[in-house]
């Protein structure tokens, strides 16, 4: 996609992402997959639902490190700027993709680094 920088919302964090996909030839290995360009879309979100679900599992927040990681492998993969992946009866279930505006997405961040309650309950439903 050769997207130069851009700001993700993954459920309810915001991360900042520096070319998405040198991102992950980098990081790749640690995520757990060699070849970027063999992957596709649904392996990708099928790999990040996995790694949200084993923090899930673990009872632990994902580092920030594993956000932007999975950040970037979305957007390398479906170009979507936000992820909700919801949790049903303990399981991270599929996720819900879209293209957020980037004024919404800076809003969130300015809000979280605040401490302030950011709305991610109205912003999804509006989500297209």
């Amino acid at each position: 996609m050769g997207l130069a920088a851009m700001l993700f919302l993954l459920n309810d964090r915001v991360t900042w992402i520096e070319a998405p996909e040198m991102h992950l030839l980098k990081r790749g290995a640690v995520l757990g997959f060699e070849d970027l360009h063999a992957m596709r879309a649904r392996e990708a979100i099928e790999l990040a639902r996995g790694k949200l679900q084993a923090c899930h599992d673990a009872g632990i927040c994902p580092e920030d490190s594993l956000i932007t990681d999975l950040a970037a492998l979305i957007i390398a993969k479906t170009g979507a700027n936000a992820a909700l992946f919801p949790v049903h009866e303990g399981q991270v279930s599929e996720p819900r993709l879209t293209i957020l505006p980037e004024s919404i997405l800076e809003a969130v961040r300015t809000r979280l680094a605040e401490g302030g309650d950011v709305g991610i309950q109205q912003i999804w439903p509006r989500a297209a």
